[in-house]
């Protein structure tokens, strides 16, 4: 691998963990535009819909009445499946001192552009490479469970098209997909088209699904680390009484 002038070179780890981050993200951009192939041809589309007629439908399709709330259950359900499989992976005190550690490198290299340090700013590069490398680590174990996730929630996301289409294509029940919009605008469609010709029910699936996730993983986060720091603090607290 070629070295930009005036570079620190890297070593043998560092570029093996480059590749294989490049790998990972190819692998992850690889499956993103396979649901985008997927969501565009209705024949695969139902088809990947089969699985979830069988196991979310009688759980949250409430016999087709209650569009709204089955929209709801299946953001509720995919939010829920991907925070805790990623919660999981999630290295949050590596994370955190990783931050921290690059927070100090770049105000060491500043300050060694301030006073034109130059042996200051090399030892300041390698370090930032080293943490590149460490950091990519953490990415990539986080990113591990989204490609099991992904097909997950493909599914699940394939059987509320077909859901929604099905709806609205039956006579007896489209009357189910009216709606009372805020703000007075009266009657409206969860299919009604918005901006970038995406249904209604599309952005309420995603205003769900946001709603949900982030509180969700906020309140792992904390659990996952007061726990951490109470058991370890229950370890140490003995040997200090010796």
């Amino acid at each position: 691998m070629s070295q930009r002038p005036g570079s620190i070179p890297q070593t043998r780890e560092q570029q093996q963990a480059m590749s294989s981050g490049m790998r990972t993200q190819m692998l992850y951009m690889v499956l993103m535009f396979l649901v985008i192939f997927v969501y565009s041809i209705p024949a695969i589309r139902n088809a990947f819909a089969i699985p979830m007629t069988y196991i979310l439908q009688p759980v949250v399709g409430f016999n087709f009445k209650y569009p709204l709330f089955t929209i709801l259950s299946a953001a509720l359900v995919t939010g829920f499946i991907n925070t805790i499989a990623r919660h999981f992976f999630t290295d949050y005190f590596g994370m955190a001192e990783m931050q921290h550690k690059n927070r100090k490198l770049q105000q060491r290299y500043r300050e060694a552009i301030r006073t034109r340090n130059k042996s200051e700013m090399d030892a300041v590069r390698a370090e930032q490479s080293k943490s590149m490398q460490d950091s990519m680590k953490l990415t990539q174990q986080q990113m591990k469970p989204t490609m099991v996730t992904m097909l997950i929630s493909v599914l699940i996301y394939a059987w509320l098209i077909k859901f929604m289409y099905y709806i609205e294509s039956s006579a007896k029940l489209s009357s189910y997909l009216l709606i009372s919009y805020p703000f007075g605008v009266a009657q409206g469609s969860l299919m009604h088209p918005i901006y970038g010709g995406f249904p209604v029910w599309m952005l309420l699936y995603l205003t769900f699904s946001v709603t949900f996730l982030y509180p969700l993983q906020y309140g792992l986060k904390l659990w996952y680390m007061s726990r951490k720091v109470r058991n370890e603090d229950n370890y140490i607290r003995p040997a200090g009484q010796r």
